[in-house]
């Protein structure tokens, strides 16, 4: 049933009984041309990484101050290239990459650096915001039943209503804001 293999000029043919009956060995000039072409996707993939980034980013990377100038924190060469690259491929801005900084929502895992936005803190944020825009109600009943002259309770209403959107203000950008941009993000990539 199983026969020897069969000389054929230079290629040795060896019958097999699930594929093809005769597999022949590969040619070494195919071998060439298959390392030549994974040589030129490996070339193309770097070059095509440094196509993104530009002077400035280079610069990021490799000088540790210029990084803090640009970004507000300090990280090691590993993580602010995996930064950049992030930042490119999100298409997040230097703004974006701070707030995501100053609130921790960014973390050095396994496959570089990812958006870590707490979802939990974003409800929580919506809630704070709901709560502030409640007192902001409650001052506009007061002032509709007090008793004050005019102008003072017009003072009074713009300090408090000033004070509560610069609250709400800051618990968006540091609740809110960075789930949203990590949704972005998100929705982006797919």
């Amino acid at each position: 049933m199983n026969k020897p293999p069969e000389q054929h000029s230079n290629r040795t043919v060896i019958p097999f009984s699930r594929k093809d009956p005769c597999v022949k060995e590969p040619d070494i000039e195919w071998h060439k041309l298959k390392s030549e072409l994974l040589n030129a996707v490996r070339e193309g993939a770097l070059t095509a990484d440094d196509l993104f980034v530009d002077e400035h980013d280079r610069q990021a990377i490799a000088d540790e101050r210029t990084f803090i100038a640009r970004f507000g924190f300090d990280r090691p060469r590993r993580f602010r290239e995996s930064l950049i690259r992030l930042k490119h491929a999100a298409d997040l801005t230097d703004r974006e990459i701070r707030l995501m900084g100053f609130t921790s929502s960014l973390r050095l895992g396994a496959h570089g650096v990812q958006l870590a936005a707490s979802r939990g803190f974003a409800v929580f944020g919506r809630a704070a915001i709901g709560l502030l825009a409640l007192h902001m109600l409650y001052a506009w009943l007061l002032a509709a039943h007090s008793s004050s002259p005019a102008p003072i309770l017009v003072l009074k209403l713009v300090g408090v209503a000033v004070m509560l959107a610069l609250m709400g203000l800051c618990v968006h950008q540091l609740c809110v804001r960075p789930w949203l941009i990590q949704k972005r993000t998100e929705l982006g990539r797919s």
